[in-house]
């Protein structure tokens, strides 16, 4: 009787270890916090071609898979390296000041995994065919666990199991691939970097702009069309959805107090001529509304 109350004692002790150890490395973990938070996650990943930043929108289940320039990661070692990749993307999604990141002037700790490839081909496939290949999960524990084997990511085991719960929730339409030339931290980049043509053409999405899309068209999917759309545009759709009756004309509603973030989404939807309604709403989330009518593809489309 003894014996089985000291094995039941050591089996709680184990037991307590190990839920003291997943509680202090949760606590500790920048990643956990910013997940908990609902704030973006940002990775570097560095290769011998571009490196490449994924951030990763929790409230959206949105990545974000930017192609950097080459010459972001010059020099030093893989921790400079991806902090000099961060500099670019400010914490507030606005333009670097002092060739730094954030507005308190401390530099964002960078994590960061080495990779031969820029290994974008195989996250799609991942995301996309896991649940009907469940054996690919096998393969990302074993690449993760050789990332750890050979030291080359900062991030812990627990943020990385972390991350791969996170992101085996997503679906390849979930998975915005950019260019950081298309982006609007190129300017800032160009200012500091010498002369360079810049891109034109095409609205670019402000980073903190928050979109909802409803169908009042009575169209099936056309909502679902749009987020898909302005989603590979950069613009983070949060909710998209039927509207509560059908309506004629679409409409664009400004629910925060710049107006900026709306002209962009009507200029992306091709509705240049469309007024843009504002009512601001400071308890919501929601930045732009667009509500699609019937006479949508007639004034814009998808293009």
């Amino acid at each position: 009787m003894e014996q089985f109350i000291g094995k039941q004692r050591m089996i709680l002790a184990a037991g307590g270890l190990v839920t003291l150890s997943l509680v202090l490395a949760h606590y500790f973990s920048p990643v956990s916090r910013r997940l908990a938070a609902g704030e973006d996650v940002k990775l570097v990943l560095l290769n011998r071609e571009r490196p490449m930043l994924f951030v990763y929108h929790p409230f959206s289940r949105t990545v974000n898979a930017i192609r950097m320039p080459g010459k972001a990661a010059r020099g030093g070692s893989a921790y400079q390296r991806a902090g000099e990749v961060l500099k670019l993307f400010p914490e507030d999604g606005s333009a670097p000041r002092n060739g730094g990141l954030a507005d308190t002037g401390s530099p964002e700790n960078p994590a960061y995994i080495e990779a031969e490839t820029s290994e974008l081909d195989s996250f799609e496939d991942l995301i996309g065919n896991w649940r009907a290949r469940p054996e690919r999960l096998l393969r990302l524990g074993r690449y993760l666990c050789e990332l750890k084997r050979s030291e080359a990511s900062n991030l812990s085991a627990y943020e990385m199991t972390l991350l791969a719960l996170e992101l085996i929730r997503l679906k390849a339409s979930d998975l915005i691939k950019e260019d950081f030339e298309k982006t609007p931290a190129r300017e800032a980049f160009a200012a500091e970097s010498g002369p360079g043509p810049l891109p034109g053409g095409a609205a670019q999405a402000p980073a903190a702009a928050r979109l909802e899309i409803l169908n009042a068209s009575g169209k099936k999917d056309l909502a679902g069309s749009v987020t898909r759309y302005l989603r590979k545009r950069g613009f983070d759709v949060i909710n998209f959805g039927t509207y509560g009756s059908v309506e004629r004309q679409t409409k664009i509603v400004n629910c925060s107090d710049s107006i900026e973030a709306a002209r962009l989404v009507r200029d992306a939807l091709g509705l240049g001529g469309l007024e843009i309604y504002s009512k601001a709403d400071r308890r919501g989330i929601v930045q732009v509304r667009v509500i699609l009518g019937s006479d949508f593809e007639e004034t814009g489309g998808l293009k």
